[in-house]
């Protein structure tokens, strides 16, 4: 069949429409498809940066924060005896003799013993309720329960908290002096810039020799304004108004906090 003119323009035309549709259908829409999922990942993607940026802002904050734990471990740690010393009998010896020299006593010995991990009691007020019948059988209104329970809150509170454990070696120092002297060395050992504590102190002759000096009926100095020694001799018997004391003191550590670094990033693997 023979198409004249005006049907040879409609078939071009309706060839090109055929042309854009199969154009749209094979590339145009697969590719709307795409620009809208990548609009949707880019949406995404955009929010994880913002949520990365708003972490990134958050590090030196928290460098600051680890780094301001650090400092402050580390004043507390320092009130404790190093762990590296606190089993060298050569350092506490050193701690011990300068504490002597300076009350003017005499160091006899130190005797270490293994320091072990022992919890540490807390300091508060044990209370025995023996007043508890008298006092509901007068409670109307409940009021005097929640008065005593109340004045013994904070000791309950402290009762019940979990011990922590700590570094603990005990050391038994024997020190020869007056008694002027020995009274120095205590105060040398309570002035001590470290944790400890002195267990007991148990002493030769706590009268410094003034009881035998009595019972022999001879004079002998007071000790307790003289460092130097006096020795008198009665009946046979030397009497010293110097003596010899047992200090039993336990002294604390705890290991020291590793300096974090803030600035190096850990691997993933």
């Amino acid at each position: 069949m023979k198409l004249n003119y005006r049907d040879k323009i409609i078939a071009a035309i309706l060839i090109a429409i055929t042309i854009l549709l199969i154009g749209f259908f094979a590339f145009i829409k697969p590719k709307y498809k795409d620009i809208k999922a990548h609009k949707e990942t880019l949406k995404d993607v955009q929010k994880t940066e913002k949520e990365i940026r708003a972490k990134i802002a958050e590090i030196p904050g928290l460098k600051k924060d680890i780094l301001k734990i650090y400092e402050d471990t580390t004043a507390i740690t320092a009130n404790f005896v190093p762990v590296k010393d606190v089993q060298d009998p050569v350092v506490i010896d050193r701690y011990m003799r300068d504490f002597a020299e300076k009350a003017n006593a005499k160091l006899m010995s130190v005797e270490l013993q293994e320091a072990k991990l022992s919890p540490i009691d807390y300091y508060f007020n044990s209370r025995t309720d023996n007043f508890a019948e008298m006092r509901s059988a007068a409670d109307i209104d409940g009021s005097l329960k929640k008065e005593y329970e109340q004045l013994t809150a904070a000791d309950t509170a402290v009762s019940q908290r979990a011990k922590e454990s700590i570094m603990q070696t005990q050391y038994g120092i024997s020190v020869h002096g007056t008694k002027k002297a020995i009274w120095a060395y205590l105060e040398e050992l309570k002035k001590f810039d470290k944790t400890a504590t002195i267990n007991s102190v148990t002493m030769g002759d706590s009268s410094f020799g003034q009881n035998d000096a009595k019972a022999a009926n001879v004079s002998l100095p007071d000790s307790k304004d003289s460092d130097e020694e006096v020795t008198v001799e009665a009946n046979g018997k030397k009497i010293s108004n110097a003596t010899d004391v047992k200090i039993v003191v336990t002294l604390y550590s705890v290991f020291d906090m590793s300096k974090p670094n803030v600035d190096e990033v850990p691997s993933s693997n």
